[in-house]
């Protein structure tokens, strides 16, 4: 009797610990919804959304963009989220829905207001007093660092009690005024009056929503090489490794490639000069292809170039530990399902001044590792006395502080002498970074300086010899080749038909001009 009741006892625990399993698993799987009222030109609204959507996918947080109006009423309380923010980008046109209202006040998971418009219940659950400020440029500071922020017309600031948690503070112009918190966080709920998608506003609301949203980490910044192509001056990019890494800076670049004529002698010149990038302790971001048209059946021909561009690097033995792409292919099923999902490392970089989407979902995911980028100009202006304070800044996610490949011999010595002064202690791939890609029947690894393809390791030599070639068995097709072949057909038929006509008219004519002379 007892070793019955005892067996009882034991499958009712196992029942329960089953049924708990998936829940758990659920709840970590929800995403976060942002709602924006607008896409404002005037404040760079869209920089603004892409930056807030960065930040939260290197906060190791899914997400979901709906348009204010596009919302529906009970989209919150579905359980499907576990977190809302607020963007507001237009507070001059007073855009309202009536049911996102009234659901976000019913939500419990972490709410976070960005901008204008901060409701008196929003102030209430911050414990804190709304005051507007008007006309005013105000400086964000954080301990001795500060940054001149732009001239704000209006701006809602926080007095708060007790109970907060806040994260720099903002100082008006006017010195009587005082100061306020720049990003506060009580319980479930955020705010930030002011977002910028670079500088120092940047780091410190990433601060905001890590500890916002449980995540908060201290992280060391990589210093990433960014605009470099198979047409750039190669000479420079190996000159600048060589520098950075007799300085003792670790480093990252971010290169282009190309999947077709690689067996021209300049792309031999370009993976030569990666190939020093790697043996001067750099680590490589394949940067994802430019779009310039795509659709709904663009995947396999996306799928085809990435796996040809990553093949024809690694069997060059340039092996890339990441994928770096534009913040806007985070949002787009297709970029992401053959292009970012097979990288553990994605860099996410400012967006260009075109997007073009595949398949735009607004679902943006997750990664093992995303690496925000971040330029290192725009916090040049953060100073401490006449010393730049880069080093003493709290990074909380994982970031790429980016700079330009410099395009004379100048700026070269301009940049190896300002990084060098920044003192700053920057990460270290070869003891930090654990790194996959998976392309087509080939693996790229990286783990304590080591590369791996397919498993085994590989030895970066001065030239690409002893490693295995790796080539797609499909094959490859344009664009609309079709489209324009039939079009090509048709006009030839066309002028055909057209020319005979012709001939037809010229010869009728020639018969009538010489029966008129002869009468």
């Amino acid at each position: 009797m007892k070793k019955r009741l005892f067996l009882i006892m034991v499958l009712l625990l196992s029942g329960l610990l089953l049924g708990v399993q998936p829940t758990t698993a659920q709840g970590a799987s929800r995403r976060v919804l942002i709602v924006y009222d607008a896409l404002n030109p005037t404040v760079a609204g869209q920089q603004k959304l892409a930056g807030l959507q960065q930040l939260l996918a290197s906060t190791g947080v899914a997400t979901q963009t709906e348009k204010l109006s596009d919302y529906y009423a009970g989209q919150l309380t579905t359980k499907k989220y576990s977190g809302v923010v607020t963007l507001v980008n237009w507070p001059q046109g007073n855009l309202h829905n009536a049911a996102f209202t009234r659901d976000r006040q019913a939500f419990s998971g972490q709410k976070l207001h960005i901008g204008q418009q901060l409701s008196r219940a929003e102030a209430r659950q911050l414990h804190a007093v709304r005051h507007n400020v008007y006309h005013q440029q105000l400086t964000v500071t954080a301990g001795d660092q500060r940054q001149l922020l732009p001239f704000s017309e209006d701006i809602t600031l926080l007095r708060l009690k007790k109970g907060a948690r806040h994260f720099g503070q903002l100082q008006p112009q006017n010195q009587g005024i005082g100061r306020y918190p720049y990003g506060t966080v009580v319980g479930h709920a955020g705010y930030l009056p002011y977002f910028e998608s670079s500088g120092f506003s940047q780091v410190l609301a990433g601060q905001t929503i890590a500890q916002l949203f449980g995540r908060v980490q201290r992280q060391r910044p990589l210093l990433t090489v960014t605009g470099v192509t198979p047409y750039s001056n190669l000479t420079r990019l190996t000159k600048l490794a060589s520098k950075l890494n007799a300085a003792g800076i670790p480093f990252a670049v971010s290169t282009t490639s190309v999947a077709d004529n690689t067996s021209l002698r300049a792309f031999s010149r370009f993976t030569k000069a990666l190939r020093v990038v790697e043996n001067n302790q750099g680590v490589i971001f394949l940067q994802v292809p430019i779009v310039g048209a795509a659709n709904r059946q663009s995947g396999p021909l996306l799928e085809r170039t990435m796996v040809e561009e990553l093949n024809q690097l690694g069997q060059r033995q340039v092996i890339p530990v990441g994928i770096s792409a534009p913040i806007y292919w985070n949002q787009d099923k297709l970029f992401r399902r053959h292009g970012l999902a097979r990288a553990s490392n994605v860099l996410l970089l400012p967006n260009p001044a075109t997007t073009t989407f595949a398949n735009q979902d607004n679902r943006g995911a997750t990664y093992p590792q995303t690496w925000t980028g971040l330029s290192l100009h725009s916090l040049l202006t953060v100073k401490n006395g006449r010393q730049i304070a880069v080093n003493r800044l709290k990074f909380p996610v994982k970031t790429a502080l980016t700079v330009s490949l410099p395009t004379s011999q100048k700026r070269l010595t301009a940049l190896l002498k300002q990084v060098t002064r920044l003192d700053v202690d920057w990460y270290q791939p070869q003891a930090q970074l654990r790194a996959k890609i998976t392309s087509g029947s080939a693996t790229f690894g990286y783990h304590d300086g080591v590369y791996y393809l397919n498993g085994s390791p590989v030895t970066v030599g001065a030239e690409a010899t002893g490693v295995p070639n790796y080539h797609f068995s499909q094959t490859r097709h344009v664009a609309l080749d079709r489209y324009f072949k039939v079009q090509g057909n048709i006009l030839f038929v066309f002028f055909t038909i057209t020319t005979m006509v012709l001939v037809v008219f010229l010869f009728l004519g020639r018969r009538i001009y010489r029966q008129m002379f002869r009468r």
